[in-house]
């Protein structure tokens, strides 16, 4: 796939373009009649149509591997911001157009895609994530360690995509945006270094229960040689919370969970997990429950901010 604009400087006639084998799918692109384009190379193709063109919102999210909702991970439609006073939006099938100030600090072009910066998108995310737990964990995202799990596969970037300097930055830029007032709330919830998006929801349902907020991924010396890194700890209780999707199918995996719940127990901790339930009303709650209990627990063992 091509745009006709690119052609023309390869010196490619309109006569050309014209040619039975090529097809057009959508105004200014062209591609060959037998071709089944990818998602990212209609992404592209769009990105180079115009030179205040950016891929933006859902799509630039989706590039960057910024955590997302379910709902929200559809692929299908491509997300396209026309800079104010440069360019309009783009209207043609399958692109949802914007129109927006673009400063030239919230927009880069990475692997010949035109986009928005991570902390921009953020930002343009606000007024679409209806669940604050949804925008703060699109925000650690973009915090993630640089030494954690490896990014997904075909992804842009590298860990940390951003920074809270330049997050602060882009809202500053923004002020009086739409969802400029659900990114400030979210904003001091952003924590750098979690791993995994059901990770930021599990701290995010313990501080909305009015409980302490945990620790993310602390490095704990249960003893001399013994070293573990839980998603989350309540450091003075001596709990470890931990999630587990369902994911960890291969039998080495299942025994490093159980060797790593049993260091916890031997050295006086306790474990809490959360399951895909947390992402229902019934398993949040149950979550809760099973953490109040733990809590208590370790209290009546001499573990706790009053002993």
């Amino acid at each position: 796939m091509f745009s006709v604009g690119d052609a023309h400087l390869a010196g490619v006639t309109r006569h050309q373009l014209r040619r039975p084998d090529l097809t057009s799918p959508t105004p200014g692109l062209r591609m060959w009649v037998d071709a089944e384009p990818t998602w990212r190379e209609m992404a592209l193709a769009l990105s180079r149509l115009g030179d205040g063109q950016y891929l933006s919102h859902v799509t630039a999210a989706q590039l960057w591997g910024i955590w997302l909702p379910i709902w929200m991970q559809d692929g299908e439609q491509i997300h396209v911001t026309g800079r104010k006073g440069f360019s309009g939006s783009m209207r043609r099938p399958g692109v949802v157009g914007h129109r927006a100030k673009l400063d030239p600090a919230d927009v880069v072009e990475v692997e010949g895609l035109r986009l928005t910066t991570p902390a921009r998108t953020w930002l343009d995310l606000a007024p679409q994530l209806k669940d604050p737990l949804d925008l703060i964990a699109a925000g650690d995202a973009l915090l993630q360690r640089a030494d954690g799990p490896p990014r997904a596969e075909g992804v842009l970037g590298r860990n940390p995509l951003s920074t809270f300097t330049e997050i602060d930055a882009v809202m500053e830029r923004r002020r009086s945006v739409k969802g400029i007032q659900v990114a400030r709330q979210a904003r001091p919830h952003l924590r750098e270094g979690v791993d995994s998006a059901p990770e930021s929801r599990m701290r995010g349902v313990v501080v909305n229960a009015g409980l302490p907020e945990p620790v993310v991924n602390p490095v704990i010396m249960l003893a001399p040689g013994v070293r573990r890194q839980p998603d989350l700890a309540l450091m003075e209780w001596k709990l470890a919370l931990q999630y587990d999707g369902g994911g960890h199918a291969e039998q080495a995996q299942v025994n490093r969970d159980i060797w790593r719940d049993d260091d916890f127990d031997r050295h006086d901790w306790r474990t809490v997990k959360a399951g895909r339930d947390l992402y229902t009303a019934y398993g949040e709650q149950a979550f809760l429950d099973r953490l109040r209990r733990a809590m208590r627990a370790q209290e009546h063992r001499g573990f706790g901010p009053h002993h």
